[in-house]
């Protein structure tokens, strides 16, 4: 996630007809700086994040360091402000204030799926001429450490040339696990006494782990008797939780959810493959503390920090707060299982990370000044301090700098992950919304025992999704009649 820079005037010049333009996917040339305006009065910068989500506040606190970068090299007198919302609530924040064409915030931390419902209005910036225009962009754009970068964080439709975001933060699925268990002697014997293999205990033991194999491990931990369990997951109806998994679990198991170009879902996402995926997910309740079939991020954090789980698949950006004094010696972060198919190793996960996008109706100076702080925020001296936060950068020059990974624990998990062959994306659709709550709805009713059918929860979320995306006209085809017999 990050950038360059180039040069300026204190009040930047853009086109009159900029704004407009941009929207319309012809981005205005950059202004040529002339010599800068000194000026008392600061121009503020309003940065709309996510509140309690470590790599969105880091940016806030990192933000006096573009203010002081923004005095020496452009004499600007910029004061960064901040709002913030929940992940739950940020959407709406954000689009209740664009929808009134309201020039509240700049800049807004996004969700990679909200890029079609903030595109479609026209109430964010088409960034393609931006970046082509601007030498420090365009040369960050090509140092993502991969592909899977400029298509998750930026497109939309997805993987298509129209781009609308850039990358705040990258994150992935990782696994953290209890090293001082795994290398307690004791433990190794007893384990490869009853399974006929060692317990893995460093990081390339993990990196071809099938999910087979690692549920052995977490049966072998597993202690509910003493109040200690193997796994802590997700599947919690809130937001996208459960859904993240879920997903990555179908690609695993050689599924698809749908296919993003034709937006067909009925017959895909509701697949055998699927159905077993989605079966295997929930039974790894079997090995996860009371009440884990309501969990999110807070209570995976938790349940590791305190001691009671010998593992937890969760995101690399909750690094810093699962290394507690107390847990720092103790843990290890690896890549998470994969799972065979056909003779194929398929270790595939949702990604996770934020773009940042830029509001279309602000002025022109605040438009100039947003481009500046992104191009501050793609220095690589500002991603290595982002790095050195805890965020996670994007940038190949920070990431495959010597020492990254020794940064901090989770890092080498993070750059192992943070590639085509492990990551991928979902929907980028402006029906975003109604299609995640009715998997949600499907998926957490099966992991709270409301229905006892994988195949009913899939085929209730195809039959529902196929509805919406036909009802919002984007495909011609309706559900089946046999939908109508699907409830749950």
């Amino acid at each position: 996630m990050k950038k360059g820079s180039a040069s300026k005037t204190a009040v930047a010049v853009l086109a009159a007809s900029s704004l407009l333009s941009m929207a319309a996917g012809v981005a205005p040339r950059p202004a040529a700086r002339q010599q800068p305006v000194r000026s008392s009065r600061p121009i503020q910068l309003s940065i709309l994040g996510i509140g309690g989500w470590t790599p969105s506040e880091l940016a806030l606190r990192m933000a006096p360091q573009f203010e002081a970068y923004a005095r020496k090299r452009w004499r600007l007198n910029v004061h960064v402000t901040e709002a913030s919302a929940p992940f739950t609530a940020l959407y709406q924040k954000a689009a209740t204030s664009l929808a009134a064409h309201s020039s509240q915030y700049d800049i807004i931390v996004s969700d990679s799926q909200w890029l079609g419902a903030f595109a479609t209005p026209q109430w964010i910036v088409r960034l393609n001429r931006v970046i082509q225009t601007t030498p420090m962009l365009k040369k960050a754009e090509q140092s993502w450490i991969a592909p899977i970068i400029k298509w998750s964080y930026q497109t939309y439709p997805y993987q298509s040339n129209n781009l609308y975001g850039l990358p705040q933060e990258g994150d992935t699925l990782v696994l953290y696990v209890r090293k001082d268990l795994l290398d307690n002697p004791k433990n190794q014997a007893a384990f490869k006494a009853k399974y006929g293999w060692a317990l893995p205990t460093h990081f390339s033991q993990w990196a071809h782990l099938r999910w087979s194999k690692f549920l052995q491990i977490v049966a072998f931990f597993n202690d509910p008797k003493k109040g200690f369990y193997g796994l802590a997951t997700e599947y919690s109806k809130t937001y996208d939780f459960m859904s993240d998994h879920v997903m990555s679990m179908d690609w695993m198991w050689g599924g698809q959810i749908w296919n993003h170009k034709t937006h067909q879902v009925y017959g895909v996402l509701n697949s055998p493959q699927n159905n077993a995926a989605l079966q295997y997910y929930v039974h790894l309740l079997k090995y996860e503390p009371p009440g884990a079939n309501t969990w999110g991020i807070s209570h995976d954090i938790s349940a590791m920090t305190q001691g009671k789980v010998f593992a937890a698949l969760t995101w690399s950006a909750v690094g810093p707060a699962m290394f507690t004094p107390q847990m720092k010696n103790k843990l290890m972060v690896v890549p998470p299982p994969g799972h065979m198919v056909n003779g194929h190793f398929n270790q595939i996960y949702c990604i996770g990370g934020q773009p940042w996008v830029i509001n279309r109706f602000l002025n022109k100076q605040q438009m100039q000044v947003s481009l500046d702080f992104l191009k501050w925020w793609y220095l690589p001296r500002t991603q290595l301090e982002f790095a050195k936060l805890g965020g996670n950068p994007v940038l190949k020059q920070v990431v495959d700098a010597p020492g990254f990974t020794k940064i901090h624990p989770w890092y080498r998990a993070y750059k192992y992950m943070m590639v085509d062959a492990h990551q991928r994306d979902f929907w980028h659709n402006p029906d975003y919304a109604q299609l995640l709550e009715e998997q949600q709805a499907a998926w957490t009713a099966l992991a709270t025992g409301v229905i006892h059918s994988a195949k009913q929860a899939n085929t209730y979320t195809a039959c529902q999704q196929q509805k919406t995306l036909y009802d919002t006209g984007f495909t011609n085809k309706q559900p089946p009649a046999s939908c109508r017999n699907v409830h749950l």
